[in-house]
């Protein structure tokens, strides 16, 4: 497999089966910077194709080297290789569980569900985070997130199923695993209209400036302002199915939405990074059959004096009277006056907060040419 799995061509997902395959973390001294050298390795140490990660059109992971014998812990049984367990919560979603369509087939066969960790830290709280979310998706298996390299008597390897960039579609086996069964357990509790907020998330996770005047102009409108980290996994759930109304900037709490939302749900994404909001534009459509609202309201990037381009440690900037109107064109809100922006004193007592919390400057983007 020296491609991408090509997931938009409807093919069967293929699951590897291996006697006596050999699940290898990344080395301890790696500290996650890539080359990520981890996967499965067969009897004659040769690597299974299917357990790379992939993204962007690129491996990610690359072969690990053969461990030694006396470095590898033997279990009996049968394993299901599962990936890179990510820490941050976005990759988790996006990346974690790419795999996990395959346990519709595997569930009666496997003793575990094997996961290696992105980077050697805080390995089994990670896994204890995640582990309420995996069994709301009816996961009942052992879960593991090993640190040295574990040979099991048989390891069942699946294709990457989803991804980031190319693989957003989603594999269809992936998409039918993960809404069915998190749609079949999870509750619906109201109509509700969220505003998916990022203002109460540490100032370093970058986001939208003067995001408390979005939520001042939306709660008007009777949008509840939803901050999802404040709140266990059932419950940001709940109230993404629940809702007929998701107004959101680009980001994570989107790909969890993704796995419950009604067909009917209407979403508005508002853009706060170049040509990351069309990605949920391909996953909606994909998972729920719901086309997207994107709003492009960006007027300007404010970024960190020691950074060359806009990324998640960015702020942007909107321009409220597009912001309003195109929400209002997209059946959004409702209101007859238009928004207006910040004022000149409000965007400089942001930004002066923002770098004294931040201690580091904030500059204008200036786009090349």
């Amino acid at each position: 497999m020296t491609q991408p799995p090509d997931l938009s061509l409807g093919r069967p997902g293929i699951i590897r089966e291996v006697e006596n395959g050999i699940i290898v973390p990344i080395p301890n001294d790696n500290d996650g910077v890539q080359p990520l050298n981890s996967g499965v390795l067969d009897a004659r140490g040769q690597l299974v194709e299917e357990s790379i990660t992939w993204r962007d059109g690129r491996a990610f992971s690359l072969p690990p080297r053969q461990p030694a014998e006396g470095e590898i812990e033997t279990r009996p049984g049968r394993a299901m290789f599962a990936g890179l367990m990510f820490g941050h919560f976005g990759h988790f979603l996006v990346e974690s569980t790419a795999r996990l369509w395959a346990y519709e087939r595997l569930e009666d066969k496997i003793d575990a569900v094997v996961f290696v960790p992105k980077v050697q830290r805080r390995i089994d709280h990670v896994l204890n985070v995640y582990t309420p979310f995996m069994r709301l998706l009816g996961i009942e298996a052992p879960l593991f997130n090993i640190e040295t390299p574990v040979r099991f008597d048989h390891v069942h390897v699946p294709q990457q199923g989803f991804g980031m960039f190319g693989m957003i579609e989603g594999l269809p086996e992936y998409r039918e695993f993960m809404r069915a069964r998190m749609g079949a357990r999870i509750r619906d509790d109201g109509a509700r209209k969220l505003y998916v907020s990022r203002s109460a998330l540490p100032q370093q996770r970058g986001g939208l400036l003067g995001e408390e005047l979005i939520e001042e102009y939306l709660a008007a409108e009777g949008y509840e302002i939803f901050h999802p980290q404040k709140h266990d996994f059932e419950t940001q759930l709940a109230a993404y199915k629940s809702a007929d109304y998701i107004i959101s900037p680009d980001g994570s709490p989107l790909h969890m939405a993704a796995l419950v939302v009604k067909p009917t749900t209407k979403i508005a994404v508002i853009a706060r990074r170049p040509k990351v909001a069309e990605q949920f534009e391909i996953q909606f459509r994909a998972f729920c059959g719901i086309e997207t609202v994107t709003i492009d309201a960006l007027k300007c990037h404010w970024i960190p004096e020691n950074n060359a381009r806009p990324s998640r440690l960015s702020y942007g900037e909107l321009d409220f009277a597009t912001l309003y109107a195109q929400l209002k064109q997209g059946g959004l809100i409702s209101g007859a006056t238009p928004w207006p922006g910040m004022t000149d004193a409000r965007r400089a007592a942001i930004m002066s907060d923002l770098e004294e919390r931040q201690k580091i400057g904030f500059k204008l983007y200036q786009p090349p040419g």
